[in-house]
């Protein structure tokens, strides 16, 4: 007979993996284009909070998510408390925890002796990156399943794994990607100042499910136009199409002295003409419609041009937000 004993029922351990991380539109695309991928791939089953629906309280919820999973993924940039508090309920018990962070800053003292997953969104390849790192890392979790990471005072008994999965999850996009190639415009007003922006994408040819786009936008602060140049990451999955600001250039600066990086959450029509959805902007979200655009050659000299815009398979001419001309190249 155990005194002043705490028993923690693990329930049944499953081929579970839960995440843990803010629930904001800036780690939307991260979630759904690269953590949950990575973690489909080896076969798991990828659970947030947010997709549990019962009845009882939601930190009963998460509490039976971790205790039932093989391990958790945590997202520690910008030190999200409940994020800290879930990491810690989970490293009490043992449970294998792979940290992610964009910001090694936000790795609190407590936690930098546990190995983490740094990754820079300047870098357009990050995404991938680390989609195969955090692959790799789980894979390792299932190979050598273990509880010993638990805090002292705690006794583990009787675990009884699951077998871990042979086999992919069934992938949830086409082989083949819908060819999103040529140039989009689209327009939408921010939240607080209800600015109207306007932006022209450019996806160049032979892209594939993943791949790097580049958008400029334009909109006038203070009597004066600034034109930003953003260089996006898409992901293509059946007739959805996310789209990522990982970096920006300011062309013209105007007043502007920074610009919070975009991301979009668009269906394609099924003529490929028009792509809807969410604009997903610093302070809320916007309803937008891409439209594509007809590519004509140049005919005729442009008199009045401000800006040559070159990606590979496209040149672009604009005068000020407007798109003068685009061609093959």
């Amino acid at each position: 007979m155990c005194n002043n004993c705490v028993t923690v029922e693990l329930e049944s351990v499953t081929n579970t993996c839960f995440v843990v991380m803010p629930y904001h539109a800036l780690f939307e695309a991260e979630y759904s284009r690269v953590i949950r991928p990575a973690i489909e791939e080896v076969g798991l089953k990828c659970v947030r909070g947010d997709e549990i629906y019962n009845n009882q309280a939601i930190i009963h919820d998460i509490w039976g998510s971790i205790r039932q999973a093989r391990l958790v993924v945590a997202e520690l940039s910008g030190r999200n408390p409940n994020v800290m508090y879930e990491i810690g309920l989970a490293h009490a018990i043992g449970k294998p925890i792979i940290l992610l962070t964009r910001n090694q800053e936000d790795v609190p003292f407590d936690l930098k002796a546990l190995r983490y997953l740094f990754y820079d969104t300047n870098d357009p390849n990050w995404g991938h990156n680390l989609r195969t790192e955090i692959a790799k890392k789980v894979r390792d979790v299932l190979q050598t399943p273990s509880l010993s990471a638990h805090l002292p005072g705690i006794n583990i008994n009787n675990i009884k794994w699951p077998i871990a999965p042979n086999e992919l999850l069934a992938p949830q996009y086409a082989a083949e990607p819908i060819d999103l190639s040529g140039v989009w415009k689209t327009s939408w007003l921010s939240i607080k100042r209800e600015r109207l922006h306007e932006a022209t994408l450019v996806i160049s040819p032979g892209h594939g499910s993943d791949f790097i786009a580049t958008m400029t936008v334009s909109y006038v602060r203070d009597e004066v136009r600034t034109i930003v140049q953003e260089m996006m990451t898409g992901s293509i999955r059946d007739n959805k199409l996310i789209l990522t600001g990982v970096s920006f250039t300011f062309v013209d600066q105007g007043k502007a002295l920074y610009y919070s990086l975009d991301s979009f959450d668009l269906s394609i029509s099924d003529d490929i003409e028009t792509m809807s959805g969410l604009a997903r902007l610093r302070h809320g979200n916007r309803n937008v419609v891409f439209e594509r655009l007809k590519l004509v050659a140049l005919t005729s000299p442009v008199q009045t041009v401000s800006k040559l815009l070159i990606w590979p398979g496209y040149r672009i001419i604009c005068n000020g937000s407007e798109l003068q001309s685009a061609e093959f190249i």
